[in-house]
């Protein structure tokens, strides 16, 4: 069992934020001051992360039945008793034939499994599917709804032993938690030589976090709104391809696929106008390979 991660944050003195939640450097600055929190910049690395939100990992509260069912409403709703009629499914389905066609069918952990699609999917392909979870509430919800093993916590504290699993996934998980690198080197130990792990999750050097960003800068940093609803405030991590990618190849993994898409718009609460605009984006984005999320599947060395 790898060391448990502190749990006080020590702040960098010269600028007030935390040090870097991936290389650990204290030379962090902020790039974008928005209403309640700071988007930082590590000048190191160059990984960007929220200076005054510190990851779901501490608290399992933070993610709770409002944050779902009301805050996220779009996202989680419409699916919550019905994991068929998750927008996503297809997506996971896709990307666990890919996973299969490279390792076959096994053992699965899926971290972060929001209401459970992606592990509830995965144990009706025959995986034997299990889950970490921080939230309280998305735990219960999974055990009650779909039957399945959950365990409510960091994935730091895991009871699992090493080199038990075949797979772990992190989907739209990995940019919430407190210690996005020991989770990651957590999973390395959980998998078994030749195993995998999947991660997606939002990329901010894509089309869209661009257009927002130049509202913030031509307005002087007045017009927020566009970068919040990118940089939402309970993300602590904010990747790139780069970051995700250096990330996931520090902590022992061989990348095999690395690719983009968009999240899908059904899940994302809009305006008309809104709706219209991230089309239009959408459709720019995938012309030019500027989508806003990346997917990375990587394979743990024999």
């Amino acid at each position: 069992m790898s060391s448990q991660p502190p749990t006080v944050v020590e702040m960098s003195p010269s600028s007030g934020l935390p040090p870097c939640p991936l290389c650990g450097a204290s030379e962090t600055k902020v790039i974008y001051q928005l209403t309640g929190y700071r988007v930082a910049r590590c000048t190191s690395c160059h990984f960007d992360f929220n200076g005054d939100f510190h990851g779901g990992g501490e608290t399992g509260q933070t993610f709770d039945r409002d944050y779902y069912m009301e805050a996220h409403r779009a996202a989680f709703a419409n699916h919550a008793n019905d994991y068929s009629k998750d927008p996503s499914l297809k997506v996971f389905e896709n990307r666990l034939k890919q996973v299969e066609a490279q390792i076959g069918v096994g053992r699965v952990l899926d971290v972060g499994p929001g209401l459970g699609t992606f592990v509830k999917m995965a144990s009706t392909r025959g995986w034997d599917a299990e889950a970490v979870e921080i939230s309280e509430y998305a735990a219960n919800h999974i055990r009650e709804t779909h039957g399945l093993q959950v365990f409510n916590g960091d994935l730091q504290k895991f009871p699992g032993e090493d080199e038990s699993f075949d797979l772990v996934t992190f989907w739209d998980s990995v940019e919430h938690v407190a210690y996005p690198k020991q989770n990651l080197e957590t999973a390395c130990r959980l998998i078994k030589p030749g195993g995998m792990i999947l991660l997606t999750t939002d990329n901010f050097d894509c089309l869209v976090a661009d257009i927002a960003s130049l509202f913030y800068k031509a307005t002087a940093g007045w017009c927020t709104y566009p970068l919040e609803r990118v940089f939402i405030d309970r993300n602590y991590g904010f990747f790139t391809d780069e970051t995700c990618r250096a990330l996931v190849e520090r902590v022992g993994f061989h990348v095999v696929v690395i690719d983009k898409m968009e999240y899908p718009l059904e899940k994302i609460k809009l305006s008309v106008l809104e709706r219209l605009a991230l089309t239009s984006i959408y459709g720019m984005a995938k012309l030019t390979g500027r989508q806003a999320q990346i997917t990375v599947m990587a394979k743990k060395p024999q």
